[in-house]
């Protein structure tokens, strides 16, 4: 009686772990911060993630990695100068497809599948600036 109660928990602390350690299939991308030329009353911030093949996705961590700055540099300055159209569309269409071709111009292989913006702010320009006292 002893023993088969050892093999359960056994086995069910052995598939707990596995639960724990499940591999997704996205990457972080960073936050991104921007005010466009054309209206400087707002600033907008998202979180920007990938999509990857699960079976590639440590060739494209390994690559982004190399290639964080131009990917973010590449990205900010589209952002800066982005269609007041694209902004106000809720699926953000236009803004995630430039995305993904910037990132995929800078892996030079087509790893990504989707491009996912999460936590999207539209502020307006004095709550998104820090306070500063002199």
């Amino acid at each position: 009686m002893v023993a088969l109660h050892a093999a359960i928990i056994g086995y069910v602390r052995s598939r707990v772990s596995g639960l724990q350690t499940v591999e997704t299939n996205t990457i972080d991308m960073g936050r991104y911060r921007f005010q466009p030329v054309e209206d400087k009353s707002k600033v907008y911030q998202f979180h920007l993630h990938v999509v990857v093949d699960p079976v590639k996705k440590q060739k494209c961590q390994d690559r982004i990695t190399e290639r964080t700055m131009e990917i973010h540099e590449e990205s900010e300055l589209l952002l800066r100068q982005v269609d007041p159209t694209w902004l106000s569309d809720p699926e953000q269409r236009q803004i995630r497809d430039r995305l993904m071709d910037i990132i995929r111009k800078h892996l030079e292989e087509p790893i990504i599948q989707r491009v996912l913006i999460t936590n999207w702010l539209e502020l307006p320009v004095s709550a998104a600036l820090p306070n500063v006292t002199n």
